[in-house]
This record gives C-alpha cells, sequence and structure tokens, in this order.
C-alpha cells in the first residue's frame, strides 16, 4: 500500500474542507483510500494524465468544479493541489 504525501499547503486545505466541505472532504477521503489501495492510474474520478508543462502529473475529478492533482510512484502518492484550478500546479512546476 502506498503511503500519502501531503505537499506544500494541500494539508492544510484537506483540514479546512474537513470542516466547511464535508461533502467534498468525504469524496476526497473515498479517493485517496482507492488510490492508496489500487493502481492510482484507474478508478474514482476519471483519472486523468496532464500534458504539457504538467506532464507527469494526472488529475481525479472531487466534483463538477474540484479537482485532486497527484503524482505517484511505487511507494508514494504525492498530492500537489487540492481544489479548483490547475495554475496553481503550474506555479508550483516551475
Amino acid at each position: 500500500m502506498r503511503s500519502i504525501v501531503f505537499d506544500g499547503r494541500t494539508w492544510d486545505v484537506y483540514e479546512e474542507l474537513r470542516l466547511k466541505d464535508k461533502i467534498l472532504h468525504k469524496n476526497l477521503c473515498s479517493t485517496l483510500k482507492e488510490m492508496q489501495r489500487g493502481d492510482p492510474e484507474k478508478g474514482l474520478g476519471k483519472p486523468e494524465q496532464l500534458r504539457y508543462e504538467l506532464s507527469g502529473f494526472w488529475s481525479r475529478r472531487l466534483s463538477q468544479n474540484d479537482r485532486l492533482i497527484y503524482k505517484s510512484d511505487e511507494n508514494y502518492i504525492h498530492i500537489i493541489a487540492i481544489g479548483g484550478h490547475y495554475e496553481e500546479v503550474r506555479n508550483l512546476n516551475k
């Protein structure tokens, strides 16, 4: 089973969701559990490999507007962004 690593401010965002948006937090937790136990490139949220400057990252839907952006290897799943747009990830990737 892979370990989950919250990079940057993602742990703070995770905790904010826990307090402010219980439905989105529940979706996030379900997605993380599935990714941890199985293949992070398959399953809930329509996993999509990102391209161009975000090459190497994956995206999953948490809601109509919110996404989970991550990168995985054999041992870890690195959570890069939780929430709205890809702009934050583009800035982190530079």
